[in-house]
This record gives C-alpha cells, sequence and structure tokens, in this order.
C-alpha cells in the first residue's frame, strides 16, 4: 500500500506540473545558416538561382559626401571584377580575377599613365574565395574549400547576435553576426592586410529580385570609424560584356 501511495502521488506531482516543455535544441552553424538563409529571401530557394552580382557603391567622407564610386562583378565559380573612380582626381583603380590568373591596375590622376602588374597566386586564391563567399548566401565553404564553426554568442552595440566563421583553405577568413532574434546580419569581421581588425556594421537593407542586401555599412578599423559605404544599386545575374575578367591590356 506504501508503494502505492508513493506511485500515485508522483503522478499527481506529474499532472500538476503540466505538459513538459522540449528542451531548446543547441544551436549549429546548419541552423544558423538556414534562418539566415531565410532572412535574405521570402523564397531562399532563389538565392540557388544567382549566378552572379553587380554591386554600385560609393565610399562617403564624414561630410556624407562621395569620396569615390566603385562597381563590383562577381560570378560563379570564383571569377571577380571591382574597378574604383576617384571624381575629384581622375584616380582609377581595378583588381579581377579570371580563370586563371589576377590584375591590379592603377591610374593616379586624369593625365598620369596606368599601371599594371599580376597578382601572387596566393591572393588570385583568396580573391576567387572572396567571389565563391559573395555568391554562397552564408552557406558554408564547399567540402575542401574551407569550413564554418559557431562561434558562440557577441553583443554589438548592445544587440545579441550569434557569430559564425568562415574559413577557407586559402587564408580567406570572415566572421559573420547574426541577430539573435531575426537572424538578419548585423555585422562582419576581417582582418586588414596589416593584421587590424576591420568591422563592417550594416545599416538597412537595399532589396533586388526579392533578395536583401545591405544598404549601408559603417567601417570600424581597430575600433575607430575608417568611412561608410553606400549602396547605389544591386542587380542580380546582370548582362555581362564578353572578356570581362580577360587580362586586360593597355
Amino acid at each position: 500500500m506504501a508503494s502505492f501511495r508513493q506511485f500515485t502521488a508522483l503522478f499527481a506531482s506529474l499532472l500538476l506540473a503540466g505538459p513538459a516543455v522540449a528542451a531548446e535544441p543547441a544551436l549549429t552553424v546548419e541552423t544558423i545558416v538556414a534562418k539566415a538563409r531565410a532572412a535574405l529571401a521570402s523564397d531562399p530557394a532563389a538565392l540557388a538561382k544567382v549566378r552572379s552580382l553587380r554591386f554600385e557603391f560609393s565610399a562617403l567622407d564624414d561630410a556624407g559626401q562621395t569620396a569615390n564610386t566603385s562597381t563590383l562583378t562577381v560570378v560563379a565559380p570564383g571569377y571577380r571584377l571591382e574597378k574604383t573612380d576617384v571624381p575629384t582626381t581622375g584616380a582609377e583603380s581595378a583588381m579581377g580575377i579570371g580563370r586563371l590568373e589576377g590584375w591590379v591596375s592603377r591610374k593616379s590622376d586624369r593625365l598620369a599613365a596606368r599601371s599594371l602588374r599580376a597578382l601572387p597566386y596566393e591572393n588570385f586564391r583568396k580573391m576567387q574565395d572572396m567571389a565563391a563567399d559573395d555568391l554562397a548566401f552564408f552557406s558554408p565553404p564547399a567540402v575542401g574549400r574551407g569550413q564554418a564553426t559557431y562561434q558562440g554568442a557577441a553583443d554589438i552595440d548592445g544587440r545579441k547576435t550569434h557569430a559564425v566563421e568562415y574559413a577557407y583553405a586559402s587564408g580567406f577568413r570572415i566572421t559573420r553576426y547574426f541577430a539573435a532574434d531575426t537572424f538578419v546580419l548585423v555585422a562582419s569581421d576581417q582582418l586588414t592586410p596589416k593584421g587590424e581588425l576591420q568591422r563592417q556594421k550594416v545599416e538597412g537593407v537595399i532589396v533586388a529580385d526579392g533578395i536583401a542586401f545591405p544598404a549601408k555599412e559603417t567601417v570600424f578599423v581597430s575600433g575607430k570609424k575608417s568611412g561608410t559605404v553606400a549602396y547605389g544599386r544591386v542587380t542580380v545575374n546582370p548582362e555581362l560584356p564578353a572578356g570581362l575578367f580577360d587580362f586586360p591590356s593597355f
């Protein structure tokens, strides 16, 4: 009888406790990536149809005036070309990679001759991975190309985020911070060539073909504001001129 009373008392306490609440599953890279991709587009399947992107943006000075304008074009599987113009001086620069080689060209002013040099192979590989990463929409690197790891919770200006590091075999690394409540991109970290921490904080979004892209990013280097980048237009799967990624000749 005593054992029966113990059983009924236990059963009653379980009833009073109400239904069991399942424990919150531990966050994984896969879970964060899926939620972050869903935050980019109402139809995440549309992300897989993107084969190329063109970004048109401006660097703004402290007064909000345009310091230079740039166009960045990225194409699968790993082509990339960024061109920058300085309207006030006529200076130009470009950095691109094609199928087998990369290059940098510069012109210091309107009257100067344009210089051209090939990129070292290690820089070429990093830029290939940068292009692939731009088109991956937060997906981890392909097997053998690198990996993504969850770095835990982080605070960005009082906002709770989840940090994911993307590390490529070429040495290219970027850590992204996704909002804990909405999983939108809040900021990203990279190291500059000098080894300083560069943080880009996202401000607002611009929508192209149903996909959300950053509208503005404030850039900090070693904790100090370095500048602002404002995106005027993003084109999904743009028409590309023939020979765009060929090694240039002047």
